[in-house]
């Protein structure tokens, strides 16, 4: 039997990880407001969308960025360009599938 990693799992051990080092991070969190009386979600504003689900601060003052993705899964174009835009920027983005890509990734 194949165990499927979930985001949400690989979100936490990242965080974790980044804490131990004093990196100041959190959870952004990316999925609208939801409606109770509808049953569905007021959907981000399109500058939010794409934003990386863990956003953070490094010492020194860098901005960091990490796309967490599930293995297997890509992230999408709005995720990629924001990425890209950090990088640009003169942040760290990160694309991460595990612990090891953001270890790989300079922290």
């Amino acid at each position: 039997m194949k165990i499927k990693i979930r985001e949400k799992d690989i979100q936490r051990t990242i965080l974790h990880y980044l804490a131990m080092k004093g990196i100041l991070a959190h959870k952004h969190r990316s999925v609208g407001i939801f409606k109770k009386a509808t049953g569905s979600y007021i959907p981000l504003p399109l500058q939010d969308r794409g934003i990386s689900d863990i956003i953070g601060c490094l010492h020194g003052g860098r901005y960091l960025a990490i796309e967490v993705k599930a293995p297997g899964n890509k992230p999408t174009p709005e995720q990629a360009s924001y990425l890209a835009k950090v990088t640009k920027a003169g942040g760290l983005a990160i694309l991460a599938y595990s612990l090891d890509d953001v270890i790989k990734g300079g922290l």
